[in-house]
């Protein structure tokens, strides 16, 4: 009886002792093959969903010289598995659960030795996970809508922008235009007999305002036509623009470019904006400056690009400009104004006697 009682002890499990008889079979180790933890198996054993490949190794205590070993695991074995006299069994891909592994020498009377063990879930095995990711998805599928449709408001209000635009330039400009036309053309026919030569005065201004008038609405159409989006043919109408005003007087034409400018781009607008700037200073130079030499100068200064006209002329005080443009100093209103529209930055420098530096700087986009 004693010696019956001593090989019970030798063989017992603390944890998974069972009534009447006792386990031959012992657990030595049970390791998490993926990070190479062995656990206590005199505490309950928690893995981590990711530690869900283990090895589990044993041995009968009292027979280990002719052991032959069945083992199983609830959950994943649905029968006993004979391993022979093989000691050490591995389970891969364990899904979160509760486990209980039972290991036995089936040629012994002992009852199986076992022991628990569980597996967190993952969290993308949790009741909470498919809830989450449909809340998440409607999220991000709004926030997409959301950015469409901002991205069409911001298209249809520049639509607007440059709609308003041409109706306010051809109420001003055209408007403006068309009412000398319709003034001069009755002057002409009031004085068609009785004076011929302010008869002549008159038609010749109505030429010269219908020419005005041709030329800005060509300004307008190039400005919102889209095939002229590249640098290239900004340029060349800038080109051509210069070409035409300087072309019959004394005073030297230059555009200097610089490499990196042909590879910017501009927006409609502020294409718009920035070549109506360019012509109306041109146009100053043309008109009030009395120059015989006028430089233009185009480079890319970070992600902006400067534009400089510079002239040899007469020169003017910023500060009072009415003695050289009777028209108080309206261009250089509307250069600013210009500027301003499209975020750009225009500073002027001139002086009597000392010619005119006028130089504008607009954010300019990457590769056209």
């Amino acid at each position: 009886m004693t010696r019956r009682v001593l090989i019970c002890l030798l063989g017992l499990l603390s944890w998974s002792e069972l009534p009447g008889r006792c386990q031959s079979v012992r657990i030595r180790q049970f390791c998490s093959l993926h990070d190479s933890v062995c656990f206590n198996l005199n505490r309950p054993i928690l893995l981590d969903y990711k530690q869900n490949y283990v090895g589990i190794t044993f041995q009968d205590t009292l027979r280990p010289a002719d052991a032959q070993y069945a083992y199983r695991l609830s959950n994943v074995d649905f029968d006993w598995v004979q391993a022979g006299d093989r000691r050490v069994v591995t389970y891969s891909n364990l899904n979160g659960d509760n486990y209980t592994f039972q290991v036995k020498n089936v040629r012994s009377n002992s009852p199986p030795t076992q022991f628990r063990f569980d597996v967190e879930l993952a969290f993308y095995q949790r009741w909470w996970f498919l809830p989450v990711l449909f809340l998440a998805m409607l999220v991000v599928l709004g926030i997409g809508i959301y950015l469409a449709f901002l991205v069409r408001l911001r298209q249809v209000l520049r639509m607007q922008r440059v709609r308003d635009r041409i109706a306010r330039d051809l109420h001003d400009d055209m408007g403006s235009y068309l009412s000398s036309i319709s003034i001069l053309s009755q002057t002409a026919r009031r004085n068609a007999l009785r004076n011929p030569e302010k008869t002549q005065q008159a038609l010749d201004s109505i030429g010269q305002t219908a020419r005005q008038v041709i030329d800005r609405m060509g300004d307008m159409v190039w400005s919102i036509n889209p095939s002229h989006d590249s640098m290239n043919d900004v340029l060349a109408r800038m080109t051509d623009v210069g070409n035409t005003l300087f072309s019959d007087t004394d005073v030297v034409f230059n555009l200097s470019v610089a490499d990196d400018v042909q590879g910017m781009s501009l927006s409609a607008e502020v294409r718009r904006e920035f070549f109506l700037i360019y012509k109306e200073a041109l146009t100053n130079v043309a008109r009030y400056a009395r120059a015989n030499g006028i430089r233009v100068t185009l480079r890319r200064e970070g992600h902006n690009l400067a534009l400089t006209v510079q002239d040899n002329g007469c020169g003017f005080d910023p500060a009072n400009p009415t003695y050289r443009n009777p028209g108080g100093g309206n261009g250089l209103r509307n250069m600013q104004a210009r500027a301003k529209l499209i975020g750009g930055e225009l500073t002027l420098q001139s002086a009597p006697g000392e010619g005119t530096i006028i130089r504008l700087l607009v954010a300019g986009g990457g590769a056209s």
